[in-house]
């Protein structure tokens, strides 16, 4: 058998955007899951629990106003806290309470409110999505969850349960990735440069308050940069990296923060 470098298939997919090219870029890198299952779980009874299922709950997770071609309330949501200022559409977003690390407030936005709203998503780690599908289309949740269709909302609940990672285990406490930037590169460059840029900042669909810089967003806000590379982003024609193992990730990651090193940091 042939063997080819890792580095010369990336390059020779930097073109191609069409599913079969994803779907070589993952073997190559490790394999694609199982159709029904991801790694570390068990055949979900009347769920899908596959990689594009996870990856449209995460884009939902991120913005689902976005996803289903609609405009959020013009007014807050009733749950969100007053004290806690931002624009109202924010408010309808579940990453808005429970964070980018889905930990809430035990997590990132423990630093701007310890409010009740800003629940952890971390007990819903693992839990039947049957159990997370009536939590979420009920009570507060379902003044949201209501313009999503059946399959969207099981996304959704399977995402919770099988698609959240730890921060932890990607990143260091100073908030640096624990990854190898030289393998990172060869991801970056098989997958992310063709719209991205050499430099990373080309085509950036950023959030309130991002710098348009690859490097910028992976350096001041890594979990953000984690959830989009590993699930894509709402509207965007982006590829998405779930397949990936999350050490790959990382590397990627480690990469992406040396980038564009002359953009101050705040």
């Amino acid at each position: 058998m042939v063997k080819v470098p890792l580095s010369h298939l990336l390059g020779s997919l930097k073109l191609c955007t069409q599913p079969i090219c994803v779907m070589i870029l993952a073997v190559a890198i490790g394999g694609l899951p199982g159709s029904n299952t991801v790694a570390g779980g068990e055949p979900i009874s009347g769920f899908s629990s596959d990689v594009e299922t996870l990856n449209l709950g995460g884009r939902l997770y991120d913005n689902l106003w976005n996803v289903v071609g609609r405009r959020p309330p013009d007014t807050a949501h009733p749950n969100f806290p007053e004290a806690v200022k931002t624009y109202n559409e924010k408010t309808w977003r579940c990453v808005s309470c429970h964070g980018w690390d889905y930990r809430g407030r035990d997590g990132i936005l423990g630093q701007v409110s310890q409010d009740e709203a800003f629940a952890s998503l971390a007990p819903a780690i693992g839990r039947d999505p049957a159990e997370l599908l009536q939590i979420i289309m009920t009570g507060t949740h379902k003044k949201i969850t209501k313009v999503l269709s059946s399959d969207q909302m099981k996304a959704l609940s399977v995402f919770l349960s099988r698609g959240q990672h730890s921060l932890t285990d990607l990143l260091d406490k100073s908030g640096a990735a624990r990854g190898v930037s030289e393998r990172g590169k060869i991801i970056y460059d098989g997958a992310c440069a063709r719209c991205h840029q050499a430099d990373g900042k080309a085509v950036i669909y950023g959030e309130e308050g991002d710098v348009a810089s690859l490097g910028w967003i992976a350096r001041n806000r890594a979990a953000q940069a984690l959830h989009k590379i590993r699930n894509g982003v709402p509207k965007a024609d982006m590829l998405k990296l779930r397949f990936m193992p999350l050490d790959q990730i990382a590397d990627l990651l480690a990469y992406l923060q040396q980038l564009d090193p002359q953009v101050p940091d705040p």
